[in-house]
């Protein structure tokens, strides 16, 4: 907080309690506005898992794994109450639903700033949920709706202009510490091959997330092992596919890792690779940035948004997701090129200075500056393109 900033109550909001990258950066953001003085407490309107109850000023409204639908009436009346004994000066939320039921709950509570962010394409949501955020941000409840790309703000071109008047980008922000460890205490820490290059996927093993791709091209490829940090529906189908594609042995399925335990995972890594479907801004990708890693991803929007593309500016090597032999090259130079790695990795940590903490935190904070007119218009902000 500066020193023309006055002090705010701030409520940032959030659908459930997980293990997550909105999560996480909502947390990260909480702890940022309140080294900057302002009073800031983290709402989750359920408890799908207890994983940040120890967390600062914390707290749950339902404490139930999902709602049903007399839950949502009761998380309604909890959350009017709440909010009118807190009285905050602001409500920021993630996620859609606490973004149109939150917002919706806000404005009625007399919250006089109320930004809802949208973490991801609006395509992704589901059609109940695309309704009731339309609806939230047509009617007014937003007074400012953040993308954390301007990819994400562009899905929502087709909204209503009363929709669309509040949109703006704020990018996510990482508040990095690097591993203390070298590269081979690291690779022991997790029961790591010592030898020879490591490709590593941070995510859920989902769909979206795609990693049976790195699967698919991983027999080509003359040297390296496949790493897979995370857990999820897709497991055992990534496992059977490892095991019919022959490559069993040469991919580590290492099941979740504890947050703070990622910049060792990154340090243990040569190469990060992500074939993600979609995202609105990852968080895995900007970790690996800050760490220094080669990085091969998908060429979606969002990526190219974050890595500098398209193009010979992009910071990492950005790829169709029907091109399997693409990967393959790709991955390929890097593993038998040490230079080449350091190469990409150090344009990479350049770039990662875009996205700081700091940074997000600017962003969020002018938008709950209540000296602002409360009716402004923002204009979209340019999406990223070029290298620090």
């Amino acid at each position: 907080m500066n020193a023309t900033t006055p002090r705010l109550r701030l409520v940032l909001l959030i659908t459930h309690m997980d293990q997550g990258g909105a999560q996480e950066a909502l947390l990260r953001l909480g702890r940022s506005l309140r080294s900057r003085g302002h009073d800031v407490e983290t709402w989750f309107l359920y408890e799908k898992s207890p994983l940040y109850r120890n967390e600062d000023n914390i707290r749950v409204l339902l404490p139930v794994r999902s709602p049903g639908a007399a839950g949502y009436l009761q998380l309604m009346a909890r959350l009017f109450r709440q909010l009118r004994a807190h009285r905050p000066d602001a409500v920021i939320s993630f996620l859609p639903l606490a973004n149109g039921f939150g917002q919706a709950v806000a404005r009625l509570a007399g919250v006089p700033r109320r930004v809802a962010s949208q973490r991801n394409p609006s395509w992704t949501y589901t059609a109940w949920m695309q309704r009731l955020d339309r609806l939230a941000g047509t009617l007014g409840c937003y007074t400012a709706n953040v993308g954390n790309s301007q990819s994400v703000v562009d899905s929502f071109a087709a909204y209503p202009q009363l929709y669309r008047r509040h949109l703006t980008v704020v990018h996510n922000g990482i508040d990095w510490r690097s591993s203390e460890l070298d590269p081979a205490a690291a690779r022991a820490r997790f029961g790591l091959p010592a030898g020879g290059p490591l490709i590593l996927n941070i995510g859920r093993l989902a769909e979206q997330k795609n990693q049976s791709l790195l699967l698919r091209v991983l027999p080509s490829l003359s040297a390296g092992n496949l790493v897979l940090a995370g857990d999820g529906g897709d497991r055992g189908k990534l496992e059977r596919l490892a095991a019919d594609l022959g490559v069993t042995s040469r991919v580590i399925f290492l099941g979740e890792v504890a947050r703070a335990a990622i910049p060792d995972l990154l340090r243990a890594a040569d190469i990060f690779a992500m074939p993600t479907l979609f995202e609105g801004q990852s968080n895995a990708v900007l970790e690996a940035m800050h760490a220094g890693l080669a990085i091969v991803s998908s060429d979606i929007p969002a990526q190219v948004e974050t890595l500098g593309g398209p193009g010979e500016d992009a910071v990492g090597d950005l790829l169709p997701l029907d091109d399997d032999g693409a990967w393959t090259r790709s991955l390929e130079a890097l593993v038998r090129d040490p230079a080449l790695r350091a190469l990409m990795a150090e344009r990479a940590r350049a770039r990662a200075q875009l996205f700081t903490v700091d940074r997000m935190t600017d962003g969020f904070e002018r938008l709950v500056d209540l000296s602002a007119p409360e009716g402004r218009v923002f204009s979209p902000q340019a999406g990223l393109r070029q290298r620090s």
